[in-house]
């Protein structure tokens, strides 16, 4: 009886080993598949960022420089079109800078061209500008180039946290901060807003997504990463990420990758 008990035990626990195992593989099929999701959408923002500024773009200014010509001719013969003309070329204008603000936001060519210091420095003071909300921007130990996925990570994360900052925090300053060793980078990224309910948000769900919270989370934690999000109404708000800057520890992801989640500050 003892004998045929051990039997079923053992049977059950090869069993369940293989159970885990299984699911062990599924988890890294996906991880890959989800990784390689996010590198083709990067990769067709890339394109549509190309087509933005090579085409929309290259014609816009084109049409800018003939109506400055018509503008220099009219005004040659006090035409009333000069006004026309004026307003049309304002238009033309504006929706250049739009045509390139959105080019640099679907994927920044300084990225791919500068590496990520002077993009977080243009997304920081481009931020300032549309806000006007003052932001330090420090890193230390930052190379010229990082893998391609940490780059496009910690740009994306920076990206939404200050939309979201500019969105709800009514924050007065903001802090962001790179440093990077020899084997990881961290990320933070702070202000002194009116703070949320950081657990409510990451348990958001629908198109809000916790203001984006959970899409950041998820990023970072499907390189391997981990995120920490620290806030409490009242008390602003701090994100904190680490990333592994080697290969071997993000082909490892599923096993390596840790949930921080919320920490919140209870003070």
């Amino acid at each position: 009886m003892v004998t045929w008990i051990e039997q079923q035990l053992d049977q059950l626990s090869r069993e369940n080993a293989r159970l885990l195992q299984r699911l062990a593989d599924s988890e890294r099929r996906f991880r890959v598949i989800s990784q390689g999701v996010l590198r083709v959408q990067e990769a067709e923002r890339g394109r549509i960022s190309r087509e933005l500024h090579d085409g929309v773009g290259q014609a816009l200014t084109g049409l800018k420089l003939q109506l400055d010509v018509l503008e220099r001719e009219a005004a040659a013969g006090a035409s009333p079109l000069i006004a026309r003309l004026g307003e049309l070329k304002e238009l033309t204008e504006r929706t250049l800078n739009d045509v390139r603000a959105l080019s640099h936001l679907l994927r920044p060519q300084m990225l791919d061209d500068l590496g990520l210091a002077p993009t977080l420095r243009w997304l920081t003071r481009t931020f300032e500008a549309r806000a006007r909300v003052p932001v330090t921007f420090e890193h230390e130990g930052l190379r010229e180039r990082l893998d391609p996925d940490v780059e496009i990570i910690v740009f994306r994360v920076t990206q939404e946290a200050l939309n979201n900052v500019a969105k709800y925090a009514e924050a007065s300053h903001v802090h962001v901060g790179v440093t990077c060793g020899e084997a990881r980078l961290t990320l933070s990224i702070e202000d002194d807003g009116t703070g949320f309910d950081a657990g409510a948000a990451l348990r958001a769900t629908g198109e809000d997504q916790g203001c984006g919270v959970r899409g950041m989370r998820d990023r970072v934690q499907l390189f391997g990463g981990t995120f920490a999000l620290n806030s409490v109404p009242g008390h602003g708000t701090r994100i904190d990420v680490e990333l592994s800057l080697t290969h071997a520890d993000k082909s490892g992801a599923s096993d390596t990758s840790r949930e921080q989640g919320v920490v919140p500050d209870e003070s």
